[in-house]
């Protein structure tokens, strides 16, 4: 029976290690407004997760200036927009292009307060999966997501159209791949910095 629980944990590190370990349920914090400046988080990693395989230099483009420090997420709503991942060391450890508004939500930061494997937008009528609440919009919740799809399954946009200001109701869009990788990296109270380069 020990010998047993010592593999299971084995491979229990092994999975999470590979990035294939399943996401934790939906999570939720209260919300945090947004604060005026950056301020410092402590470097433990709160649901942590590896980055992924790549075969480009990180970052693929410059941290913009007065992004904040410490642990977190930085979104640029300016064309072509674009969102870093930052450990607690500084260091980059994944960048890509998004898609979201360029007037919502307001530069600032803010922090994770809910996620969810899977939501959808009743006023759009569709489906999107990765949901990362970091804002409160005019109507519902601001967070990073996979590009939404239609009832029947059609995107809203292409892929090709990441780094476009193509949202309407404010959430940045990403690749299915980038959401989900963002939602084990990002745990609740995780800070996230908007800003307009």
């Amino acid at each position: 029976m020990r010998g047993t629980r010592a593999l299971v944990a084995v491979v229990a590190a092994l999975a999470l290690a590979a990035g294939v370990a399943p996401a934790a349920g939906a999570a939720s914090a209260p919300p945090t407004p947004p604060s005026g400046g950056a301020t410092s988080v402590p470097s433990t990693p709160k649901g942590s997760a590896r980055p992924g395989p790549t075969t480009k230099a990180l970052p693929s483009r410059p941290v913009p200036a007065k992004s904040g420090t410490g642990r977190r997420i930085v979104y640029d709503e300016t064309v072509p927009q674009h969102v870093w991942v930052i450990d607690g060391s500084g260091r980059v450890v994944r960048d890509f292009p998004v898609s979201g508004r360029t007037d919502w939500p307001r530069p600032g930061t803010y922090r994770v307060f809910s996620k969810s494997p899977a939501s959808s937008s009743q006023q759009y009528l569709v489906t999107f999966k990765w949901m990362i609440r970091f804002a409160h919009g005019r109507a519902a919740s601001i967070g990073f997501h996979d590009i939404p799809r239609y009832r029947g399954g059609a995107l809203v946009h292409p892929v090709s159209g990441l780094g476009q200001a193509l949202g309407k109701g404010g959430c940045p869009h990403l690749t299915t791949a980038d959401a989900q990788w963002l939602y084990r990296w990002a745990g609740i109270g995780t800070k996230v910095v908007v800003v307009r380069s």
